[in-house]
């Protein structure tokens, strides 16, 4: 009898057990981690991506009935990081800072941002793309530039503090790891007064971004006092000038063969007693497609390199200098047909059966040996004479290493040293050369650079 009672209570037991297991839990959010407040145009795919999980760990970490309503104001617990607490904030990393100095003024460790944002390899990091941050309380600080043959003695001695109050606060081992080129942040509560021997940059803008081949890259830096500025962008140097507003502008053309991916700019600023600070950034370059052209038939001493790079290291050596005063204030187009194009800027081409290796590196307009060529820019005529490849040409001096070039030409009504306005005319539009019948090509060389005309033409670049 009790047996028999027993087994019946163990039975049952056991059924409430298997039941109790078989049934679904509910998910219940983490209290703690890493959270993530949903801005507007976000989706839970792009969500989980940037943080390597999958919508559906947001889904059950977060107890998220409905996938596809995703509120702006959200507060998403990011799975993985069970570890970590606050709120990750998405930045876009600037142009004018390392990235160390950025995350050192958030106080927040490198490694740990280095996780947050999944980074193996800081070297492949970028100005201009979206970098999560943990925002804590920050402490008043002021920014020192670390000049190059500043040591760590003579550094203290100029900020009037303990030097080793700046390897504590940078999280240093000791004040001889100060090294030249970075940028250290100190307490301004010990600190009577920041005496650097150069100013940091407020601001480097950059235009477009990312950078396009073919396209004109404009980098407009604020902030600098009275250093002077000098950099390379992609090995090639930049060359700064005045604006109206007291800034400084670099305008430097990208390849239009150039490899996408990162390019380094490399800015640095020296001062008046000779103190140089620079920043080095990777920026990342995109393909821009512009199309193909039908191939070509030519004479083979058109695309014989024994010919055609000596006339291009010609022009480039003529189109190298970047005297420093601006003659442009407006472009006009060169051509009567304004919107007449019979090719235009970066199209592939073809010649005698080629691969398509080859772009074309201007605007072709429409027109005939009746028609006039113009001058699409104030500028001073530097080349005006015949080439094998580009026939009759003409080149025009801007400043600031801006160049227009008139290729094909059947006259030429300029020499060397005119100095033009825009819309005059500076000979009659031809056949001559690499063609295959008369037209006016017209080319925008910047930084020693052929870049899309159209840009130009569109006056993007007007307001120094």
């Amino acid at each position: 009898m009790k047996s028999s009672l027993l087994s019946r209570i163990l039975r049952v037991l056991t059924i409430t057990t298997l039941a109790a297991m078989l049934l679904p839990r509910p998910v219940l959010a983490q209290t703690n981690g890493l959270t993530y407040t949903v801005r507007a145009g976000d989706y839970l795919s792009s969500i989980a991506a940037d943080f390597h999980t999958t919508v559906t760990r947001l889904l059950l970490v977060n107890n998220i009935p409905d996938p596809n309503v995703l509120a702006a104001g959200t507060v998403l617990t990011i799975p993985g990081f069970e570890d970590v607490q606050g709120e990750v904030i998405p930045v876009t990393l600037p142009a004018f800072e390392s990235v160390e100095t950025f995350n050192q003024r958030t106080r927040v460790p490198d490694w740990l941002m280095n996780r947050i944002n999944f980074i193996t390899n800081p070297d492949s990091l970028y100005a201009g793309q979206t970098y999560y941050v943990i925002y804590k309380d920050e402490l008043p600080q002021v920014e020192a530039p670390i000049t190059a043959g500043l040591s760590d003695l003579e550094f203290a001695a100029r900020q009037n503090m303990n030097p080793f109050l700046a390897s504590e606060f940078n999280n240093l081992s000791a004040p001889w790891e100060l090294l030249p080129n970075d940028t250290l942040l100190l307490p301004a509560d010990q600190v009577s007064t920041a005496v650097t021997p150069i100013p940091s940059l407020s601001s480097l803008n950059i235009s477009p971004t990312p950078l396009r081949q073919g396209k004109t890259t404009e980098i407009l830096a604020t902030g600098f006092g009275n250093a002077t500025l000098n950099g390379t962008l992609g090995g090639y140097t930049l060359h700064f000038f005045p604006t109206t507003d007291g800034s400084q502008v670099a305008l430097q053309g990208i390849e239009r063969m150039r490899e996408p991916g990162l390019l380094p700019l490399v800015i640095t600023l020296t001062a008046p007693d000779g103190a140089a600070f620079t920043i080095q950034h990777n920026l990342r370059l995109r393909q821009q497609d512009y199309g193909t052209d039908v191939p070509f038939e030519v004479a083979d001493e058109y695309i014989d390199p024994a010919v055609t790079e000596p006339e291009l290291k010609q022009v480039f050596e003529i189109t190298s200098l970047a005297p420093p005063e601006r003659l442009w204030d407006k472009f006009v187009s060169p051509s009567f047909y304004a919107d007449q194009y019979t090719s235009t800027f970066g199209r592939l081409r073809s010649y005698n059966g080629s691969a398509y290796t080859y772009f074309h590196a201007g605007l072709d307009f429409v027109g005939s040996p009746m028609d006039p060529a113009y001058a699409a820019a104030n500028g001073t005529v530097v080349f005006a004479g015949p080439l094998t490849v580009r026939g009759n040409a003409v080149i025009i001096s801007h400043g600031w290493g801006v160049y227009s070039g008139y290729w094909h030409l059947s006259r030429i009504d300029v020499a060397v040293g005119d100095y033009v306005e825009a819309g005059r005319k500076i000979g009659m539009v031809g056949a001559t050369g690499r063609v295959t019948g008369p037209h006016l090509h017209f080319e925008m060389i910047v930084g020693d650079v052929q870049v899309d005309p159209t840009d130009w033409l569109d006056n993007k670049y007007n307001s120094y």
